[in-house]
């Protein structure tokens, strides 16, 4: 289905029977779709060869590592969204859980709280066949002493911010769990703990959480049109954003970020209850997906943006070579991150670049090899930076922040450079070489920020500007010195070639994050 502002009939559902509890001679009702055949196929065998092409377009879940515990999908036709709610669907295939919470907004029924189903439904059907309720949770929800939380069938049966998911969880997931479909209405700062405190005691190693959400509906259609040129890059700037501040885990920051901008997130209420289940850094979240409906369409005029993210428990570092040393996996456009193998691969190339240019040799192919797949973000255009030290010491940095170039590509042009184009430090020599350590950061889009308040150290790579004067820190680079906020910003004002103050006003600025991988041994 085409997205764009859709006016709807109420569809009413045929009941069955009356509610469970009404005696052994009664039925329950079965909530059928409304859906197929239009949002997404009809037919079983389509569908699910549908669904299965999309979960192969995504990274495949490693069996040695923790099972997600929550996801953010898209929810539109599968024409337009389908591919990228397959790559945040793909972290949980062939894993098993007992329970599925399914949260996402009402687009048709307003209220404030949570929407429960009726209370005579105990089973959702899809054409793949029928998912069975968790009538106890659901019990539970409605009988918590939540006024926020009740029935309201009315809200369900039009809405298909719910029912497009059911599909996917049937093909990803193991048989055997059990839906717990929650719509979410208007939610204030009370109704919104509320809310998140009924459901936080269905929460588990078994429970996988899926919050259902478009990302911002630009264009006359939706009333939203905050810039008139650069549509898809300043899109992709603003959801990038709101993905800051779910990295953050903040429904605070995500909040000031929808008043702020006017954001038209419409699963923006099922999110903030997300990150308030998730308060307090109880997981790692990767965006594994993002696309814009008007790069599908060829037309920006009205554009949704599509954002796959996964949730998963936080893990300690990882060993081995091209171990990542910080993550900060935001991805503003780009996909999924880096993986061990990936990071390998590019450290290595780095190295065998610079070594090739000390002997005089032809330089390695700067190109993905065919093992690593056509979604692999090598072969994507991402901002890059190689920094190379010697005994500790810094040695050359050099890069580009906006990607230029794949990403094997860029790192093959920036080892070079870094090793014998710095103007700070003298060329690499083949004497030297041994002594060079390798590091790697991978960039997100910068995006603008309003004021030095919204620049998180350790986390933010900051690209600020003043009367034509510029000048860059990678994320790291605070860190590793043990500045603060106002250390770092004179700092990089003198970088500039400004006065040390001269950030407090008329200076503007760009945040950015990275994926930051090293060589394993000194440094």
């Amino acid at each position: 289905m085409k997205p764009k502002r859709v006016l709807w009939d109420v569809v009413r559902l045929t009941v069955i029977a009356s509610a469970i509890l009404a005696g052994p001679e009664a039925a329950a009702s079965v909530r059928e779709p409304i859906l197929a055949g239009s949002w997404y196929p009809k037919d079983p065998g389509e569908l699910e060869r549908t669904i299965q092409g999309f979960l192969d377009g995504g990274r495949s879940p490693d069996p040695a590592t923790p099972a997600p515990i929550a996801l953010i999908v898209p929810h539109a036709g599968y024409v337009y969204s389908g591919a990228t709610a397959g790559k945040a669907f793909a972290a949980v295939r062939g894993r098993a859980y007992d329970r599925v919470i399914l949260m996402g907004p009402s687009h048709h029924v307003p209220f404030e709280g949570a929407a429960l189903p009726g209370d005579d439904e105990d089973s959702w059907r899809t054409p793949l066949g029928d998912v069975p309720l968790d009538l106890a949770a659901l019990a539970a929800l409605a009988n918590s002493g939540t006024p926020s939380v009740r029935h309201i069938p009315e809200a369900h049966a039009p809405e298909h911010s719910l029912e497009i998911e059911v599909p996917f969880l049937q093909v990803a997931l193991k048989p055997g769990f059990r839906l717990v479909p929650i719509l979410i209405g208007r939610l204030d700062e009370t109704t919104l703990g509320d809310v998140a405190a009924a459901i936080r005691p269905l929460m588990g190693p078994a429970t996988l959480v899926v919050a259902s959400s478009d990302f911002t509906h630009y264009g006359p259609n939706y009333d939203y049109v905050p810039f008139g040129d650069s549509v898809s890059v300043r899109l992709a700037r603003l959801d990038g954003e709101a993905i800051v501040a779910i990295e953050r885990f903040s429904a605070a920051d995500f909040e000031g970020f929808r008043e702020r901008t006017g954001s038209t997130i419409c699963g923006a209420e099922p999110i903030r209850v997300l990150l308030t289940l998730m308060r307090g850094g109880r997981a790692r979240v990767e965006k594994a997906g993002y696309a814009q409906s008007g790069a599908l369409t060829g037309d920006y005029t009205n554009s949704v943006s599509y954002a796959a993210m996964v949730f998963t428990p936080p893990t300690g570092p990882s060993g081995g070579p091209g171990k990542e040393t910080v993550v900060n996996k935001t991805g503003h456009g780009h996909g999924r991150s880096l993986n061990v193998k990936e990071q390998e691969f590019l450290l290595k190339l780095a190295r065998d670049t610079i070594a090739s240019k000390l002997r005089g040799s032809p330089p390695p192919a700067a190109r993905a090899p065919d093992e690593f797949g056509p979604d692999s973000p090598l072969r994507q255009v991402q901002g890059v930076f190689v920094t190379l030290t010697e005994r500790g010491q810094l040695r050359g940095c050099i890069g580009s922040i906006m990607g230029i170039e794949s990403l094997v590509t860029g790192v093959a042009h920036q080892a070079l450079n870094s090793a014998f184009e710095d103007p700070r430090f003298p060329p690499v020599t083949a004497r030297d070489l041994a002594d060079i350590h390798v590091e790697i950061s991978v960039l997100t889009p910068p995006i603008p920020v309003a004021g030095p308040d919204d620049i998180v150290v350790g986390r933010h790579g900051v690209f600020l500007e003043k009367r034509g004067y510029r000048a860059v820190f990678l994320p790291q680079v605070a860190t590793e010195q043990g500045w603060d906020r106002e250390t770092m910003l004179r700092q990089l004002c003198r970088k500039a070639g400004l006065g040390p103050d001269e950030w407090k006003s008329g200076a503007s600025f760009e945040v950015f994050e990275a994926q930051i991988f090293e060589e394993r041994g000194p440094q």
